[in-house]
C-alpha cells in the first residue's frame, strides 16, 4: 500500500484516515467507520485473530498487470 497516499486529519474528538483508491476511515468517540474505495476493494475477515485484510485488488490479481486487471476481475468473476 505504500504506492497510496495516506492523509489523516484530526478536529476535537474525531479523525478522518484516507488512503487514496482504498478506504476512507472515520473515528468519532470511538466509534469507527470504514468505507472502501470502491467494488474492486478486497476485504477479508479472520475471525480467528480478530482481524481484517483490506487490499485495492483481489489477492488472485497481484500477477496481473495493471491495466489487464479489470478484464480479468470481470472474467473471473471478482
Amino acid at each position: 500500500m505504500s504506492q497510496h497516499k495516506v492523509t489523516t486529519e484530526t478536529s476535537g474528538d474525531s479523525t478522518q484516515i484516507t488512503v487514496d483508491d482504498v478506504l476512507w476511515m472515520s473515528i468519532v468517540d470511538g466509534l469507527i467507520t470504514i468505507r472502501l474505495a470502491n467494488d474492486g476493494v478486497y476485504a477479508e475477515r479472520d475471525e480467528s485473530v480478530n482481524g481484517m485484510t483490506i487490499a485495492p485488488y483481489h489477492p488472485r490479481l497481484a500477477y496481473v498487470a495493471p491495466e489487464a486487471r479489470e478484464a480479468v476481475r470481470a472474467e473471473v468473476g471478482l
